[in-house]
């Protein structure tokens, strides 16, 4: 049982990273477009930018965290 679980634990954590790579490179590709058609003040002034973006460094972020628990 406790082989088995830790091995769930594996996955899951392999799973997490996936995921949360591909949303990065997902999100990283939307937000380089959106900044490449709107000039600064307009990425300033729009609060979907600001929250996609600040999911998008919180993902990085976390991803970071994660690799550094694993490496420890």
């Amino acid at each position: 049982m406790k082989q088995q679980s830790e091995q769930r634990i594996d996955h899951a954590i392999r799973l997490l990273l996936q995921t949360l790579e591909r949303n990065v490179t997902d999100t990283g590709i939307i937000l380089g477009e959106y900044e490449a058609t709107h000039d600064d003040r307009e990425l300033c002034d729009s609060i979907q930018y600001g929250a996609l973006n600040a999911g998008y460094f919180a993902m990085k972020d976390a991803i970071e965290t994660i690799n550094n628990r694993l490496n420890k």
